[in-house]
């Protein structure tokens, strides 16, 4: 800013001839873009941008939700199962499938029932109470998380029941 009125020096020179406005150091001209396209208030024209090779904005899959990835029932189950199987935590499925508090209640149950049964060995009791708690949770976890994996399926995804 050495220029007397507050500008670049005039010793940087104009542009070159022929380039008044589009000039570039780089040798290449930028595009001119038109005006922006004339819309009313509150229409928006997707079909018109789609048609210039835009993605148009959502998907339409009738009563689908595009966001709403479906839930898989088999890997409900086998989430129970492994999991009431290797680490004695039910409830994992459930949690898969959306059903939160049903995962939690059936987790948190679990343990609850696994204490008591403990305690129930010392009077040998326990050694018959705790498999047959085992064995209910393994059977009753799995079928419902299967369901709670079909119930986010409908609900969430709009597929149909079958």
């Amino acid at each position: 800013m050495n220029g007397s009125n507050g500008y670049a020096p005039a010793s940087y020179g104009a542009p070159p001839q022929g380039h008044a406005q589009g000039y570039s150091p780089y040798g290449a001209t930028p595009p001119s873009y038109g005006p922006p396209p004339q819309q009313g208030y509150g229409q928006v024209h997707y079909a018109q941008n789609y048609a210039q090779g835009y993605a148009q904005p959502y998907p339409q899959h009738g009563l689908m939700n595009p966001m709403v990835t479906p839930k898989n029932g088999g890997l409900a189950v086998a989430l129970e199962l492994l999991g009431g199987s290797f680490f004695q935590t039910f409830g994992i499925g459930h949690l898969y499938a959306g059903n939160v508090g049903m995962g939690l209640g059936l987790m948190f149950g679990y343990w609850a029932l696994s204490a008591i049964n403990f305690v129930l060995c010392f009077a040998f009791i326990g050694f018959i109470t705790w498999p047959v708690t085992w064995v209910v949770f393994m059977i009753i976890s799995a079928i419902t998380a299967s369901n709670a994996a079909k119930k986010f399926n409908v609900e969430k995804c709009g597929q149909p029941a079958f």
